[in-house]
């Protein structure tokens, strides 16, 4: 029996061709479409789960895709963004529409207590409360609180890591999360 090591091949930021992001909305619309007709019922939602994921894994990518592009106040992209904008933009690329800024984001919802990789998360930030957020990020991975965000001036759309001892500016006490592609 022979064994043959695997090399895996690690790749820096890559970014989407148009052409694979259209296919990732495509997607994620048909699975929309999908869930909704079968609403209602445990197949449904379980077409309901896949959607939001879908959307999820789309807007995570379009993120990764921006990494290290400058921060810019009130920035939409497509050469610098904002904290909200880079947000509005990751879930336009996944056919979903939220709100431009994070206040009108935190405000959308719906909140979740335990997030998943697409969730929002939101900090009271410089400018803003608890009830009104002033910063938010994605969430990659909940399980090592890795999330990717334009945090200020001077930053990069950037990885960082949210509700841990020592988070960058300040970034350890989220005031909570939500679910953009829930319905």
């Amino acid at each position: 029996m022979s064994h043959r090591r695997r090399r895996i091949r690690r790749f820096g930021r890559r970014r989407l061709t148009g052409r694979q992001i259209a296919a990732a909305v495509v997607c994620g619309g048909l699975l929309a479409l999908a869930a909704h007709y079968g609403a209602g019922t445990a197949a449904g939602q379980a077409k309901a789960s896949a959607a939001s994921t879908a959307a999820a894994a789309t807007a995570i990518a379009y993120a990764r895709s921006e990494l290290g592009k400058p921060y810019l106040w009130g920035g939409t992209g497509p050469d610098a963004f904002d904290c909200s904008g880079l947000v509005m933009q990751a879930y336009a690329a996944a056919g979903i529409g939220i709100p431009r800024t994070s206040e009108e984001q935190w405000a959308a919802g719906p909140q979740v207590s335990a997030p998943q990789p697409g969730d929002l998360v939101f900090f009271a930030g410089a400018d803003g409360t608890p009830t009104s957020p002033g910063h938010v990020g994605i969430v990659v991975d909940p399980a090592r609180h890795l999330m990717i965000d334009a945090y200020a001036t001077g930053l990069p759309v950037e990885y960082d890591t949210y509700g841990l001892p020592g988070s960058a500016g300040g970034l350890a006490d989220p005031v909570g999360f939500t679910d953009p592609g829930a319905s």
